[in-house]
Parts: C-alpha cells; structure tokens; sequence
C-alpha cells in the first residue's frame, strides 16, 4: 500500500513539475492587465521578467525599482505580480490602490492562471531572463541589494 502511495505522489510531484517553465523553454505570451486595468502583454519585445507570488518577493522588486528607476524605462523590463493568493477584498482595497502609487506598469495575475507556470522560489524575487521568448536564465532573490546588481 505505501508503494502505491509513494508511485501516486511521484507522478502527481513530476506532472506538476513538468509544468513549470525551464531554462530553454519558450514563454508564451503573457497577457494581463496593469493596475490600471490597461492591457498588458510580456510579449516578444521583453528581455527579463521580474515575477514575484508573494508580498516578500513583490517587496524587494519594488525596492529594487525604486533604488534606480532607469532601469524600468525601457521596455525590455516587465514586472508581473500573482496576486491570486491575496483575498480580493484586500487586493481591491488594498493592494491594487498602493500599485497605483508605484511610477512603473505591474501585470497583475488577479486568478493565478495565466502565471501559474512562472517559476518562484518562497518569499522571493523571481528574475527570467529571455531572449526571443525563450527563456535563458532564471534567478532567484531574497535581498534587494543583490537583486539591484543582477539588473544592472
């Protein structure tokens, strides 16, 4: 009976994991809404992504945005948040109102759908380089600092 559990949990861990982006996989294009309810597709003309699923890891992105606001002025740059996790009461009233404070566009991931296969890391900053859509590197980030020197 365990041998039985144990094969049932591995193929239910690999078909998950086999859904989640790699390096050298294509991303498909993202198509979300800013906070702004204006549409907004990570599409071909994008070069790294900043992803983050959780309040930590959005923390440092927008810290790191912050720091040195060039680095989001050209296009290359996209910042996609998944904000499926948050109650949408407080997404509502709280989060998306303190997004339009920011001076940059947030693709927000309301359902946790269209993102789901971005990969994170817990509490962290997620960096996916690409080139041509297809992804060459992925980063992970725990500190502002750290993350700030990667985007330079």
């Amino acid at each position: 009976m365990k041998a039985i559990i144990l094969v049932i949990c591995s193929l239910f861990a690999t078909s998950v994991w086999a859904n989640t982006y790699g390096i050298g996989d294509q991303l498909e294009t993202l198509k979300l809404q800013d906070q702004y309810e204006a549409d907004y597709a990570v599409d071909q003309n994008v070069t790294r992504v900043l992803f983050s699923r959780s309040m930590d890891g959005g923390n440092l992105i927008q810290e790191a945005l912050e720091a040195d606001p060039a680095l989001y002025e050209t296009n290359s740059l996209a910042y996609v948040a998944d904000i499926s996790g948050m109650p949408s009461l407080i997404a509502r009233f709280v989060a998306i109102p303190q997004f339009k404070k920011f001076d940059y566009r947030v693709a927000l991931d309301r359902e946790g759908e269209i993102t789901k296969a971005l990969p994170a890391e817990k509490d962290q900053a997620t960096l996916i380089e690409l080139t041509d859509n297809k992804i060459t590197q992925i980063s992970y980030f725990d500190s502002t600092e750290t993350l700030l020197e990667a985007l330079k």
